[in-house]
């Protein structure tokens, strides 16, 4: 096994699962009918997607499940340290009443996982997409701005402490590293030949219907059993606010080059999908 498949079992080594437990949720339990991946980089809408998805109880919990924060947690609520038994049990576990299971991740995650394993399971019948954010700098100006002050959702109960001081040389090395993992998503995706649907977080913000009528179209189900919700009070919004379009544009105005190099060398701008 290679240095990274053996991250996996590193996470969950010493876990202390129960076999038995895990049988009778396999036997209690049928496989979804439908499955679907989102690829996703930081501070480009996931969490909002997920919450929209999730709420309609027949989209599936797009959680990011195997999110190296998160996945000693959900082994051991599926009760293995198996890669594929794990899987396996989380689509079970984890889909809607009408047989729908979803998940976020990212191409590291999945490195990290066992690309064999994960790519075994998410095979070609499997409905991937590709979220991505058409204003990079934007993005990378928020992740800055999340990092800095350790707040990175609206709804997680932490002060807003207000922005940060400017830094570009921090948005800089955040704007290479989302360039380098919005290629490594694309790449991930074309080098297999997986088909799937991009989804541009500018877009998908601006109209929630149409997000919900995308996803209902490709899982297959019916958008009038859909219903959309009013944003509750703690649906996550946008934390940034006019200091975010200052240091854009005190940004771009100082980074105009190196803006643009990272421009010429983002896939998504420049090779089409195959079409889901």
């Amino acid at each position: 096994m290679s240095e990274v498949s053996q991250q996996f079992s590193h996470i969950v080594r010493d876990l202390d699962v129960d076999p038995e437990a895990f049988k009778l949720n396999m036997a209690a339990t049928s496989p979804p009918r439908c499955r679907y991946v989102i690829m996703f980089t930081a501070r480009s809408g996931s969490t909002w997607l997920t919450s929209l998805l999730s709420a309609t109880g027949k989209l599936g919990y797009p959680e990011e499940y195997i999110n190296p924060e998160f996945i000693r947690d959900v082994a051991q609520f599926l009760n293995t340290r198996d890669p594929a038994a794990f899987l396996t049990a989380l689509a079970r576990r984890r889909q809607t009443p009408n047989g729908i299971f979803g998940m976020e991740v990212r191409a590291p995650d999945i490195e990290m996982f066992q690309p064999g394993v994960f790519f075994q399971f998410f095979d070609q019948s499997t409905h991937f997409f590709n979220l991505w954010r058409k204003n990079l700098v934007a993005q990378a100006i928020s992740l800055y701005r999340a990092v800095a002050t350790k707040r990175y959702h609206s709804n997680d109960g932490k002060p807003d402490t207000g922005p940060p001081d400017y830094d570009a040389k921090a948005i800089t090395d955040w704007l290479q590293h989302m360039a380098n993992e919005e290629n490594a998503n694309f790449r991930m995706l074309t080098q297999r030949k997986l088909p799937f649907t991009n989804l541009c977080y500018e877009d998908m913000v601006a109209n929630r219907l149409n997000t919900l009528h995308l996803f209902a179209r490709v899982l297959e189900v019916d958008p009038k059993d859909l219903t959309l919700l009013p944003a509750a009070r703690d649906e996550v919004k946008k934390i940034g606010d006019n200091w975010n379009l200052e240091a854009e544009k005190l940004f771009r105005a100082d980074q105009q080059r190196f803006i643009a190099d990272i421009e010429r060398n983002r896939i998504v701008k420049t090779v089409k999908p195959r079409p889901a």
